[in-house]
């Protein structure tokens, strides 16, 4: 743990550099009060060397156990792929490092059982980076949902997407694992589901029962890598929902979530949010905007955001203070992320109905 009066600077390593979300993490990273980014551990030399151009001075190394072995380190940001994590971050553990690692949590649900396992014994810190829950409102939202703003939630639904590896500029050492089923653990459910599945079972609770579909309408993708994806998702409250992904997404989302319970509506766009509800209450903060007959309608802007720098902060603080994670961003929650998206794969394979 940290220096609890934050007077010490904390001293970070990163361990793997072939994840493109890296780079801004790093940079938010930065930006914290009082860290410090002192080591690397990455075999590519031509991304250590990118790297040390941004941060002069500091120190490389080709493996996390070197760096391990080397360096003075409290905690580590991990941007390796999804099965080298489970690698990478229990050793780090042992060792009473905390880890900030990107998401999900690994490959599959039983090398994050190994990752989450190792919390539990260790008494460490894991942080898994769905960044989207750091978005504006999204502890207010939450509230309210729990709270019964819109009754009992009946039905929710999740969508993400991005215009594809080409369009977004990703680069060949991310792609390269992204479309490896070993090294990734499938295509676009693995990689974007787990940011809708983090919100909706932090919000309503656990899953139970997912069907999933999938499909592959880039030629040039790997046979058992799926670019389009839509599950139907039982939750144990007796909610029902979906979710659907996309590389290759035409044009804007319509919307990232919307939720429908028995007393309303509250819908999440890129933003704002809006409820229509039979609920007589007032939202604080929220503009009144017209509703049909006998229900309220509520509107609230917000400036849309990445979420890396709220996410970086939220996990130095806890190193200052030991103050908890977030129930959405810890080990035990994305451990049930990657459960559900184990049960996805499941029943894409058999085409029945899989337990999660």
């Amino acid at each position: 743990m940290a220096d609890p009066a934050g007077s010490a600077p904390i001293r970070f390593g990163v361990v793997g550099l072939i994840s493109d979300h890296v780079w801004p993490l790093i940079e938010a990273l930065r930006d914290v009060d009082g860290v410090q980014l002192v080591a690397v551990a990455e075999p590519r030399s031509q991304l250590r060397t990118r790297l040390a151009a941004t941060i002069p001075g500091v120190a490389e190394y080709e493996s996390h156990s070197d760096l391990f072995d080397s360096a003075d380190v409290e905690a580590i940001l991990v941007c390796v792929d999804n099965a080298a994590k489970t690698e990478v971050v229990p050793a780090a553990l042992e060792r009473g490092i905390a880890v900030y690692q990107d998401k999900p949590l690994a490959a599959t649900g039983t090398q994050a059982a190994t990752i989450a396992d190792a919390v539990r014994t260790t008494g460490g810190t894991v942080m898994c980076a769905f960044h989207t829950a750091f978005d504006p409102l999204y502890d207010e939202v939450g509230d309210l949902i729990r709270g019964g703003l819109i009754g009992r939630v009946r039905f929710a639904r999740g969508l993400a997407g991005h215009a594809g590896f080409q369009a977004m500029g990703v680069s060949a050492e991310f792609a390269d694992w992204l479309t490896d089923v070993k090294r990734g653990g499938g295509g676009s459910f693995v990689d974007q589901a787990g940011y809708l599945l983090t919100t909706l079972t932090d919000y309503l609770g656990p899953a139970a029962r997912v069907v999933g579909f999938g499909a592959r309408d880039d030629d040039d993708l790997p046979e058992g890598i799926e670019d389009g994806t839509a599950a139907l998702v039982e939750f144990e409250s007796g909610a029902l929902g979906s979710v659907d992904t996309r590389w290759g997404q035409v044009g804007p989302l319509p919307l990232k979530y919307s939720f429908h319970g028995t007393a309303g509506t509250l819908t999440c766009y890129h933003d704002r949010y809006q409820v229509v509800t039979s609920e007589r209450t007032v939202l604080a903060g929220w503009s009144s905007v017209p509703a049909p007959a006998g229900l309220s309608g509520w509107r609230r802007d917000v400036e849309p955001r990445t979420s890396y720098a709220a996410e970086a902060e939220h996990f130095v603080a806890h190193l200052r203070s030991g103050r908890g994670l977030k129930r959405a961003v810890s080990a035990a929650s994305a451990l049930h992320v990657q459960q559900i998206i184990d049960a996805y794969y499941a029943s894409l394979s058999s085409g029945a109905v899989a337990g999660v």
